[in-house]
């Protein structure tokens, strides 16, 4: 069986995130590097990456790895690769390139060099001039950081924040990855109550809606790796039948989502439908400052309006003022809050008296924001 260097990528901020639920996957050792989280594994292993990873943007397979100072090395190193292996005669092999602090600097040329290598390596076996690339896609990705080249293999496609579920999205949706890290690093179990008083299209409901309910977040979507003829299909198939007799159907939750726009609502209950857990989750049409909640050590995780694309920038100190008078003054919930306004916790402080318990910075959508945590008491402390 061979085995392979796997990178499950990560948006900044999300690495220790991700490595942590491959850790829970049984992957490892595990090593972070610049945003790609390294581990062993067989094809089986990044099949089940795909499958199974919540919060990482795809997955690669390492194909090389080497020092690079110049174009003749680079073009001679990948050359050197066995290409056949990897490519059929027909596949479709684009090249997408990034440098960092690299003498080359120039990733249009590192693209042009790396695949008229690839074309060069392959034509010593097919003995063809031209490839028609017209079958199956294999993205060939290559980073230079610090002189050093990693070439890999994009076995995902389209990011994994793409579950397949939403059908719809709001004017701001926050990606599926990002609302599932959200959750992971809260203390949410479902045992307890839930609630996003700002929940948009539902991406944060849903996403712990279907983790508790145990739903694999590949499960409803396609990978490129299913078109290659080396990549066993069975073995995928039997992967997918093990993570659907996973599914925890009796499972019973209160889970609550609330927003002001009654289309946001009606979006929200589709995407339910659409992600199997419409029969958790209750959204509602309703402005915050107009919900009620019960003292029973729920969690709240939510990620309102930012004041630059959805709401003057005036109107969210006044709604967030609002937020932190209502909620963080719950003696028993647990509050989680991303957001890009810096001065949220001087407002959680003068309004509730509160200070978070940890933050952390996350990007959303290219928006540098961060996720207050203030963390409430244990419930079972008080059983």
């Amino acid at each position: 069986m061979t085995q392979w260097t796997i990178h499950a990528t990560a948006a900044f901020g999300l690495e220790a995130v991700v490595r942590r639920q491959c850790e829970a996957l049984g992957f490892g050792p595990c090593q972070v590097e610049a945003g790609h989280v390294l581990f062993p594994g067989s094809l089986m292993t990044m099949q089940k990456a795909n499958l199974y990873l919540a919060s990482a943007d795809r997955v690669l397979l390492e194909v090389g790895r080497f020092p690079t100072e110049s174009f003749e090395s680079l073009f001679d190193a990948v050359a050197a690769m066995d290409w056949v292996e990897i490519l059929p005669e027909n596949a479709r092999f684009p090249v997408r390139a990034r440098t960092v602090k690299s003498k080359l600097a120039s990733p249009s040329d590192v693209q042009k060099i790396v695949k008229k290598a690839i074309v060069t390596s392959l034509q010593k076996r097919y003995a063809i001039g031209h490839f028609p690339e017209d079958g199956a896609l294999f993205p060939i990705d290559v980073t230079i950081r610090h002189d050093e080249c990693v070439v890999c293999l994009d076995t995902t496609g389209e990011g994994l924040f793409k579950r397949g579920y939403r059908r719809e999205k709001g004017g701001a949706p926050l990606k599926e990855t990002l609302a599932a890290a959200l959750v992971d690093l809260s203390v949410w179990t479902p045992d307890r109550a839930f609630a996003d008083v700002f929940c948009g299209s539902g991406t944060i409901v849903i996403e712990a809606a279907r983790k508790a309910r145990g739903i694999a977040p590949g499960l409803d979507r396609s990978f490129l790796f299913m078109d290659w003829p080396w990549a066993d299909a069975e073995g995928y198939k039997k992967l997918r039948r093990q993570a659907m007799g996973q599914i925890r159907m009796d499972l019973k939750t209160e889970m609550l989502g609330f927003d002001i726009d009654p289309a946001m609502v009606r979006i929200a209950k589709r995407n339910a439908e659409e992600a199997g857990v419409a029969d958790m989750v209750h959204f509602l049409c309703r402005d915050m400052r107009e919900v009620g909640l019960q003292e029973n050590f729920g969690v709240m995780i939510s990620n309102p309006p930012y004041g630059k694309r959805l709401e003057p920038e005036e109107g969210v100190k006044e709604l967030m003022e609002s937020f932190a008078t209502r909620f963080l003054n719950l003696r028993s919930w647990s509050v989680y809050l991303l957001t890009a306004m810096q001065e949220f916790e001087s407002i959680a402080w003068q309004k509730a008296g509160k200070k978070a318990t940890r933050r952390r910075k996350l990007f959303n959508g290219g928006e540098e924001t961060t996720y207050y945590q203030f963390v409430g008491p244990d419930p079972k402390l008080f059983r």
